[in-house]
């Protein structure tokens, strides 16, 4: 089936479509609850949730790499300075493109909410490559638990990306996963705004 705004879904996965928002603030809550499992715990920070369509999501990209990639979710948020200095932040929503099979949604409502915990804990200046590679790692990481041919399909896809940014990303961060812990490997982010090589992790630890 076509969307009027392009969006093609095959008419099985259009049965499970999320439609309605309070759909997707369950599923949301669900995927929160998968972050926090894995190490990243948004603990009482809001992430409303908004569902789109193709243009809208296009109209508040971030980043002209969307213009290549297609953009399936983002999070918003605002950040105001004065001066050369941040004197607020606010986290706006989630938005997530409308009529994805809901097992799709997951996958775009976990990378979407891990850019959330980026923005909540203060992680500045990441270069795109490594937010990024990070948002999909956390995908993978969950695909993993699935078991299912549909899951299999989409780590699939994640490995075998040619994107320079998400896929090569992705590949940089499940390495950097391997070379030191979850939770030391988000403090080596934040301080040195790259990924570890196999010598600055051995020395990190």
């Amino acid at each position: 089936m076509r969307f009027p705004d392009g969006l093609i879904i095959c008419n099985l996965c259009c049965d499970s479509g999320v439609i309605t928002e309070a759909r997707a603030e369950a599923l949301l809550l669900e995927m929160r609850q998968a972050l926090k499992q894995i190490g990243l715990n948004l603990a009482n920070a809001s992430t409303p949730i908004h569902l789109a369509g193709r243009d809208e999501l296009h109209k508040f990209s971030r980043h002209k790499h969307h213009e290549e990639h297609p953009l399936l979710g983002l999070a918003r948020w605002q950040v105001a300075r004065a001066s050369g200095r941040v004197v607020d932040r606010s986290f706006q929503d989630i938005i997530i493109q409308q009529n994805l099979p809901e097992f799709h949604f997951r996958t775009v409502a976990i990378h979407e909410l891990c850019h959330a915990w980026f923005f909540y804990n203060q992680y500045e200046g990441l270069p795109l490559e490594v937010e990024e590679g990070m948002c999909v790692l956390m995908e993978y990481l969950w695909l993993r638990h699935q078991k299912t041919r549909e899951a299999a399909y989409f780590i699939q896809q994640i490995v075998q990306s040619p994107d320079p940014v998400y896929g090569d990303g992705f590949r940089q961060a499940r390495q950097a996963l391997k070379r030191l812990p979850m939770k030391v490997l988000l403090q080596y982010l934040k301080e040195k705004r790259r990924f570890p090589g196999a010598i600055a992790a051995f020395f990190y630890h």
